[in-house]
């Protein structure tokens, strides 16, 4: 299967014992492509927002060069001697509102229809300031992209909390890792939401490789328990690939 070919996300089909609602999607029909109506609406905003939080850092942005539903850039900041590790973030995704689950209070919904997306690599990673990233270092990109339109292609939404395989056996992200599929974390702090000029609230969401069983046990016992024992294990928040799977002996399978 194609990466993320099938996820948890848009029509409620079960709740887990952890209350996490299941979602199915078949990959969608053909489609002639869907030019952007707008690009880059809150860009300035949130780049302002990470130059703030990380700042004294040379950047560049990975462009996209045909786009549908929403123009998805990755903006690259590199390591600092003091911050030994890059910052990557999106834009674009927000052009779009997504579309919070009907259930959810009207007036909490709207402040969950923007979001962007990033993560942190350690600075050891193969990424140059020019020209495109070697084929080994791409795929957390490649995840960011894919996820960053998601949304958007099911008419759904991202939040805390949220989970998603890599298809129904959690196939690795990439045949170098181990990792089925991602979490999705975030807060109310300056690197979790951005309150816009315009008055809208815009998430920033931590994008997170997770294992298959480190999901399940999400299902399973709910997204706080998986932050708690995250925090209890000191699991990096910058990416590290080879990190241990702290959930490897959990065998319950609650996607049946």
């Amino acid at each position: 299967m194609g990466f993320l070919d099938k996820l948890f996300g848009g029509k409620k089909d079960t709740v887990t014992p952890g209350g996490s609602p299941i979602y199915r999607y078949d990959s969608p029909e053909d489609y002639d492509l869907r030019t952007p109506k707008e690009s880059g609406v809150y860009a300035p905003e949130v780049e302002k927002r990470f130059e703030e939080l990380f700042p004294n850092r040379e950047s560049r942005v990975l462009h996209e060069i045909v786009s549908d539903l929403v123009h998805v850039d990755i903006h690259v900041m590199w390591p600092t001697q003091e911050q030994d590790f890059f910052v990557l973030y999106t834009t674009g995704m927000s052009d779009l509102s997504m579309t919070p689950d009907q259930s959810i209070p009207e007036k909490d919904r709207r402040d969950l229809e923007l979001a962007e997306l990033f993560l942190f690599l350690p600075g050891s990673w193969p990424l140059s300031k020019e020209g495109m990233p070697p084929e080994e270092a791409y795929w957390p990109i490649q995840m960011m992209k894919f996820m960053a339109r998601f949304p958007h292609e099911y008419r759904t939404w991202l939040g805390w909390g949220h989970t998603m395989p890599n298809g129904p056996d959690y196939a690795p992200l990439d045949s170098s890792v181990g990792f089925g599929g991602v979490v999705f974390s975030g807060g109310d702090g300056r690197l979790g939401r951005l309150d816009t000029e315009d008055g809208r609230c815009l998430r920033l969401l931590h994008l997170i490789p997770a294992y298959k069983e480190e999901i399940e046990y999400k299902l399973k016992y709910g997204m706080g328990e998986l932050m708690k024992l995250f925090q209890e294990k000191d699991v990096p928040v910058i990416l590290d690939p080879k990190r241990p799977n702290l959930c490897a002996d959990f065998k319950e399978v609650l996607d049946n």
